[in-house]
C-alpha cells in the first residue's frame, strides 16, 4: 500500500507510483469519495447508500455496493492482491485505511497545524513556508464538487480550511516581511470571496506598504461599495480603521491597552502542568486546539476534549495549553476537578473559585461566600485579560459553568470521560490512537532500533493495547524499564485475556484503575448492564440483543446504551450498534467473575442464545427454498425476537448482526448450549448460501455435527453430515464432502429417514458431476427424486429434476434434459418461493447449450430480476454468467463482456466453481469477440481453479478454449 496516494483537494483520484488509477465510473467514485471523507473511521452501509441513492435505493442496493467496494478493493489492491487492498469490513460497515503522509487532505491538515505551532513560536517565515506547500496541494473545489449528505459538508468545510489556510498565509507573509508575488494572489482571493474583508484589509496593507496609497484607499472604495449594496452595511470596524490610517497617512495601528490595566497587584500565574515530552501523534485535535483561541468572537471559546478513560485527554490538553501560552500572557491556570479520581470527591466549583480568586490578587475578606458571587466576581476579574483555563477531569456541567470566563480574550479547555452538554463549547472526541501514531510512541520510550528489531511483535503488542494511549505508554515503560525482555516476552504475557489488565500496570500507572473510576461513577443498574454487555460473544451490541441479555426491555435497555455512550464506556458504530473497546470488554468480563453469580452469567448467555435462534428463524423463514430439517425445537425467548415485515429487511438484519451470530456459535459450547449450536447452524443456510459465506458454513456445520454428538442426537447428526457435505462440494473439496454424505446416508438409512436419505442422495449427485462420474449422477437424482415423491416433498423433487435435467445434458441427452427442467419450472412455479430464479436459470442454462439462444435469454434475464430481488450473489453470478454465454454467440461481444465482467466481479467472492464457470465464459466472450490474449489468460485461470477442486466439466471448458485461441493466434 506504500504506493497509494489519495486525492480529495480537487476531483476525487487515486495515484499508485504516481501513476493514475482508473476507479472504474462515478459510482466507483462516489464510493470512494465517502469513504475518504471519512478515512480510517468505519462508514455504515446506510449511509453509503443514502450517498448513492438519495431517493428510492434499488431493491439489490446491498448487492450491488458490496460489488462496487469489491471492484474497488480490486482496483486499489497493489499487484492485485485483495488482501493488501485498504478498504476493511467491519460488521456492516466499510474502512478506508488512508496513511496521513499519503492522503492529501491529512498533508494539507497536518500543514496547518505545523504552521499554526510555528506562528505561536514566533517564526512567521517557516509558517508561510509551510502554509504555501499546503495550498499547493490543491487543484480545484474539494471532492471535485461532488455534492451529498456526508460528502457535502465534508467538501464544505475543507473548501472553507483552504480559505481560512490562504487568509493565514497572507498574514504570515506580512508578518515576515515577504510581500512578493502577493497582490496577484490577493486580488484573485479578492474576487472569490468579494465579501471576506480579510482580503480586502490584506490588499490594502500591501499597497500602503508598497507607497501605493491611492490602490490602497480604491480597494477600500470597491469594498464599501460592495458591502453596502449587498449587506445594506457599513464595512467592519477593523477595515474602517484601516482605511482611517491609510487616509491619514499613518499605518500603525494604536496601541493596545496594557492587560490587566487598573486591576491591582495580581501578577501573571504560570499553573501548567509540565509539558509532555513523549507526546505524539493528534494532529489534527491538536490543530483544533491550536485554532481555537482565534476565533476573535465576543465570548469565549470552550473546548471540551471528551473520550473515554486512559484515550490521553489531560496530555492533550496540557501539550496544548503549553503550545499557546504565548497567546495568554496573563496567566494560564490549570484546576483538577476530580470527576473520576477513585480516591477524592468531585471539586467543588465554589473551592475552586476562592483559589483562583486568590491567585488573582483578590484578598481573602475581598472573596463572597455564595458560588453565584464568587463565579460574578471571577469574571469581572478577566476582563481585559487574556486568560488561558485548563479545567481538567470534570464530572459534569455544573462544575464547569460557574468557571466560564464572559469575554472572548479568554481561552477554556476541558476535559471530561462524559459528553457534556456546555452551551457554546466545541467537542474534540478523542478515540484511540491510529496504529501508527501507537508504533510512534511506542518508539519514543523503548527506542526505536530496538521496536524495528521486532517490527511484527510490537504491532502484536500495540494491537493487544487496543491502540488506548495509557495502555500503549505503560507496556512501553515495562520495556523500558526492562531491557532483557523482548517484545515478543511482553506480548506473550498479555495473550492471557484474564491476566492482561494486571499486566497493564506500572508504577502509579495502571489502567485497571482509570477503568474502575469509570465504572464507580455508573449507578448499580448501569454497572450491571456494563458488566452483562461484556459477556456478549459478539463485536457490537444492539438494545434488542442486550434486553435478550439482560432480561429487560429494548427501551431500557436503548436508554442504558445511550447513558453508557456518554460516559465513553461504549462506542456507536452506527445508529442502534454499540461497541466497547476490548479492554473495557475484558474489564467487565474481570467484573462479571468477582461481582456477579457464575450461573447468573451462564443464564444470561442460554436467554441471548434463546433469542438469536428465535430471531434467526424469524429472519431466514422469507429466504428458505426447503423446509429446515427436524434437528430440535426452537426456544421461545424471554424476549421478544425482532419481526420482520419484508425479506430486504430481513437480510439487512442478517447481514449486520452475521458476524455476532458466528461468534454465538462459537462460545455456546462453552456455557453447553450444545442445541442452540445445531439449531443456529441449520437456520443460517439459506442466508449463508445466498451470501456465499462457504468457509464460516463449513466451521459452524463442523461445530454442530460435534455438538450433535456430545447431545447423542443421532438424527441430527445425519442432517448436519448431510448439509457439511453439500457444502464441502460447494468449496470444491470434493474428497471430504463424498465422506460426510456416505456417512450421512448410512445414518439416514440406519434411522429410515426417507427425506434426509434423498437430499443426501441429491447431493452425491452434484459431487458425481463435479468428478465427471454422470451416469452415476442421474442414477442418484433418479433414487433422490423417487423419495422425494413418496415423502410428498414437491420442492425438493422440482430442485432433483433441475438437477437430472443438467446431468442428463452432460450425458447428451439434450430433449430428455429440456423436458425434466421444463417441468421442474412448472412444479416451481406451482409452488412459488426463492426456488423459482434458480431453476429459470437452468432452463435458460439449457436452451443455451442446445444453441436456443432467444430462448436463454429470456429466461436468464428472469431469473437475474429475480436473483437480484432476493439478493442471491451465487445466483446473480451464475446468471449473468449465463447471459454473456448467450450473447456471445448472439453477435453482441460488448454486452457479453458487459455481462461476463459483472459476473467475475461477483464471483471472485464465492465458491470456486462459480469463479471457473465465470471465467470460462468470458474467455470464449473474448475469443469470439477476437480478443485472443485475453481469452487465454480468462481459460488458463478457470484450468487452474478446476484442476484444484477437480471440477471435470469446468476443466474440460478451459482445455477446450485454450486450444481453440492458441489455433486461432497459429
Amino acid at each position: 500500500m506504500a504506493g497509494l496516494y489519495f486525492r480529495v483537494l480537487g476531483p476525487v483520484g487515486v495515484q499508485w507510483d504516481r501513476q493514475p488509477v482508473h476507479l472504474g465510473g462515478p459510482q466507483r467514485t462516489l464510493v470512494l469519495a465517502v469513504l475518504l471523507s471519512r478515512a480510517n473511521r468505519p462508514v455504515p452501509l446506510d449511509v453509503l447508500v443514502d450517498e448513492l441513492w438519495p431517493e428510492t435505493p434499488p431493491p439489490s442496493y446491498r448487492v450491488q455496493l458490496q460489488g462496487l467496494v469489491s471492484d474497488l478493493r480490486r482496483r486499489l489492491a497493489p499487484g492485485g492482491t485483495r488482501a493488501a487492498a485498504p478498504i476493511a469490513t467491519h460488521g456492516s460497515a466499510y474502512q478506508l485505511e488512508a496513511d496521513p503522509e499519503r492522503y492529501d487532505r491529512d498533508q494539507f491538515q497536518n500543514g496547518l497545524t505545523a504552521a499554526r505551532t510555528a506562528r505561536v513560536d514566533g517564526d512567521d517565515a517557516t509558517a508561510a513556508r509551510l502554509l504555501r506547500h499546503a495550498l499547493g496541494l490543491w487543484r480545484g473545489p474539494a471532492f471535485g464538487g461532488l455534492g451529498g449528505r456526508l460528502i457535502g459538508p465534508s467538501a464544505a468545510a475543507l473548501d472553507e480550511a483552504r480559505i481560512d489556510a490562504a487568509a493565514e498565509y497572507v498574514d504570515a507573509c506580512l508578518a515576515a516581511g515577504q510581500l512578493a508575488g502577493l497582490v496577484p494572489e490577493l486580488v484573485r482571493l479578492v474576487a472569490e470571496r468579494p465579501l471576506d474583508e480579510r482580503f480586502a484589509r490584506a490588499l490594502m496593507t500591501v499597497h500602503s506598504r508598497a507607497g501605493r496609497r491611492s490602490d490602497a484607499l480604491a480597494v477600500y472604495r470597491d469594498l464599501h461599495r460592495r458591502t453596502v449594496a449587498e449587506l445594506g452595511i457599513e464595512p467592519s470596524v477593523q477595515s474602517r480603521e484601516l482605511h482611517r490610517r491609510i487616509s491619514s497617512a499613518d499605518p500603525q495601528p494604536p496601541r493596545p491597552r496594557p492587560h490587566g490595566a487598573g486591576q491591582g497587584p495580581a501578577r501573571t500565574y504560570r499553573h501548567l502542568p509540565p509539558d509532555i515530552a513523549e507526546f505524539v501523534g493528534r494532529r489534527r485535535e491538536l490543530a483544533e486546539l491550536l485554532a481555537a483561541g482565534a476565533t476573535g468572537g465576543a465570548a469565549a471559546p470552550i473546548v471540551v476534549v471528551e473520550g473515554m478513560a486512559g484515550v490521553g485527554k489531560t496530555r492533550l490538553a496540557v501539550h496544548a495549553a503549553h503550545r499557546l501560552a504565548a497567546r495568554y500572557p496573563d496567566g494560564q491556570f490549570h484546576v483538577d476537578l476530580h470527576g473520576f479520581t477513585g480516591d477524592a470527591a468531585p471539586a467543588d466549583p465554589s473551592e475552586v473559585l476562592e483559589s483562583l480568586l486568590r491567585l488573582l490578587g483578590v484578598p481573602a475578606a475581598g472573596i463572597p461566600d455564595t458560588l453565584a458571587a464568587r463565579a460574578a466576581l471571577f469574571r469581572d476579574r478577566l476582563t481585559d485579560r487574556r486568560v488561558l483555563l485548563v479545567v481538567d477531569d470534570a464530572a459534569d456541567e455544573s462544575q464547569i459553568l460557574p468557571l466560564l470566563p464572559a469575554h472572548g480574550d479568554c481561552l477554556v479547555i476541558v476535559t471530561s470521560r462524559r459528553s457534556l452538554a456546555v452551551d457554546g463549547a466545541r467537542p474534540v472526541r478523542l478515540d484511540v490512537f491510529h496504529p501508527a501514531d501507537s508504533l510512534s510512541l511506542l518508539s519514543t520510550i523503548v527506542g526505536g532500533e530496538r521496536v524495528a528489531a521486532e517490527r511484527p511483535a510490537a504491532d502484536a503488542l500495540l494491537a493487544r493495547c487496543g491502540h488506548l494511549p495509557l495502555a500503549v505508554a505503560v507496556a512501553a515503560r515495562r520495556l523500558r524499564a526492562r531491557p532483557a525482555w523482548r517484545i515478543d516476552h511482553l506480548l506473550s504475557r498479555l495473550t492471557d485475556e484474564h491476566h492482561r489488565l494486571d499486566e497493564l500496570s506500572d508504577g502509579g500507572h495502571a489502567v485497571r484503575s482509570v477503568l474502575t473510576s469509570s465504572y464507580r461513577a455508573l449507578s448499580p443498574r448501569r454497572r450491571r448492564l456494563f458488566r452483562i454487555i461484556g459477556v456478549h460473544p459478539g463485536d457490537d451490541v444492539t438494545p434488542a440483543s442486550v434486553a435478550a441479555l439482560a432480561g429487560c426491555s429494548p427501551r431500557a435497555a436503548r436508554d442504558a446504551l445511550e447513558s453508557l455512550l456518554d460516559e465513553h464506556l461504549v462506542q456507536q458504530v452506527q445508529a442502534e450498534r454499540y461497541r466497547m473497546h476490548d479492554l473495557l470488554r475484558e474489564y467487565a468480563v474481570r467484573l462479571c467473575v468477582d461481582e456477579d453469580d457464575g450461573d447468573d452469567v451462564v443464564e444470561a448467555k442460554e436467554h441471548l442464545l434463546d433469542w438469536y435462534v428465535a430471531t434467526v428463524g424469524a429472519a431466514t423463514r422469507p429466504l428458505r427454498r426447503f423446509r429446515p430439517p427436524p434437528v430440535g425445537r426452537v426456544p421461545l425467548p424471554r424476549v421478544a425476537p425482532v419481526r420482520f415485515t419484508d425479506e430486504p429487511g430481513a437480510l439487512a438484519w442478517l447481514d449486520a448482526e452475521y458476524p455476532n451470530l458466528v461468534a454465538a456459535i462459537r462460545s455456546a459450547a462453552d456455557v453447553a448450549c450444545h442445541r442452540h449450536v445445531v439449531l443456529l447452524s441449520h437456520l443460517l443456510q439459506p442466508y449463508l448460501t445466498r451470501r456465499g459465506h462457504t468457509d464460516d458454513s463449513v466451521e459452524i456445520l463442523l461445530r454442530a455435527a460435534d455438538a450433535a454428538r456430545v447431545l447423542g442426537d443421532t438424527r441430527a447428526e445425519a442432517y448436519t453430515l448431510t448439509m457439511l457435505g453439500h457444502v464441502y462440494d460447494g468449496a470444491g473439496r470434493t474428497e471430504p464432502a463424498l465422506t460426510q454424505l456416505d456417512r450421512a446416508l448410512t445414518l439416514h438409512r440406519t434411522l429410515r429417514q426417507p427425506d434426509g436419505e434423498a437430499v443426501t442422495r441429491h447431493h452425491l449427485a452434484l459431487v458425481h458431476r463435479r468428478l465427471g462420474r454422470h451416469d452415476q449422477a442421474v442414477a442418484e437424482h433418479h433414487r433422490a427424486i423417487a423419495l422425494f415423491q413418496a415423502v410428498g416433498d414437491r420442492q425438493w423433487e422440482a430442485t432433483a429434476l433441475s438437477g437430472l435435467s443438467i446431468d442428463l445434458h452432460l450425458r447428451g441427452r439434450n430433449r430428455e434434459a429440456l423436458d425434466h427442467a421444463e417441468r421442474a419450472l412448472d412444479l416451481q412455479r406451482q409452488l412459488g418461493g426463492p426456488g423459482l430464479a434458480s431453476l429459470e436459470n437452468n432452463v435458460g442454462l439449457l436452451h443455451a447449450r442446445l444453441g436456443r439462444h432467444p430462448e436463454a435469454v429470456r429466461h436468464t434475464r428472469r431469473a437475474l430480476a429475480l436473483q437480484r430481488r432476493t439478493g442471491s450473489l451465487p445466483g446473480q453470478a451464475n446468471a449473468l454468467a449465463n447471459l454473456a454465454f448467450s450473447y456471445a454467440r448472439l453477435g453482441r461481444p460488448k454486452a457479453a463482456l458487459r455481462a461476463g465482467q459483472a459476473a467475475l466481479v461477483l464471483a471472485r467472492t464465492l465458491n470456486p466453481d462459480i469463479q471457473a464457470n465465470a471465467l470460462n465464459t468470458l474467455g470464449e466472450a473474448y475469443l469470439l469477440a477476437g480478443d485472443r490474449e485475453a481469452a487465454l489468460r480468462h481459460h488458463r485461470e478457470a484450468l487452474a481453479i478446476a484442476d484444484r477442486i477437480d471440477e471435470a466439466d469446468e476443466r474440460a471448458r478451459g482445455r477446450a478454449g485454450i486450444a481453440q485461441a492458441n489455433v486461432g493466434a497459429g
